[in-house]
């Protein structure tokens, strides 16, 4: 018989270390907060988001309950979990939407799980939200040129270029910019990298 994989076991122990790296990159990526839940179903059994379960404390406020869900949906999204994905996101979409009128951050991450979700029509209205109140929010200028890549290229390009130009100056003005630091830098290269392949600067570095 092989050496069973025990916590005293050295290949079990790296194959943690390698799989909590690998969560933790995912993490940044998508530029939010750690999840706080800690708990996990029983083995064989699906995940499910219960509020009143004891996996949710009371003391938690229906916001931190949609931002837990945003993290577990948009992780299990990154991941390519899409059995889990299936269950999160729509849950996650509609715990944003049962918190109406939502602040700027609230309304970002609802755009971020409608395009994850495959709503990029969705996704549009809602980033327009937050660009009806501040036109050089960075956050809403992102989710906008996301939400517009696809269907609508020179749109997108237009709102990573205000992303671009706003960037240095928005830094720290709005206070959910906070939560998202992370994810600026890979926001301003990918910004960088979409306008630079736009049709009349296919000269400018990538």
């Amino acid at each position: 018989m092989g050496a069973e994989k025990t916590p005293e076991n050295p290949d079990f122990r790296l194959a943690l270390w390698i799989g909590a790296a690998v969560l933790v990159g995912v993490a940044i990526m998508i530029g939010v907060d750690w999840p706080t839940e800690t708990s996990a179903p029983a083995p064989g059994q699906p995940q499910t988001f219960n509020p009143q379960s004891a996996a949710a404390p009371a003391a938690q406020s229906p916001r931190a309950l949609a931002d837990q869900l945003f993290n577990r949906a948009m992780m299990a999204h990154e991941t390519g979990q899409s059995q889990q994905a299936a269950i999160f996101l729509p849950e996650a979409i509609t715990a944003y939407q049962g918190l109406e009128p939502l602040d700027a951050d609230g309304l970002f991450h609802l755009a971020l799980l409608q395009l994850a979700d495959g709503n990029a029509g969705e996704a549009r209205a809602t980033s327009d939200r937050i660009l009806a109140t501040a036109p050089n929010h960075l956050l809403g200028l992102a989710a906008a040129a996301q939400a517009s890549e696809q269907s609508a290229p020179s749109e997108a390009t237009g709102f990573w270029e205000r992303y671009l130009d706003a960037y240095d100056e928005q830094q720290g003005r709005a206070p959910e910019y906070a939560h998202h630091q992370q994810m600026f830098p890979m926001q301003r290269d990918r910004a960088s990298k979409y306008v630079a392949r736009a049709p009349g600067n296919a000269a400018l570095p990538e």
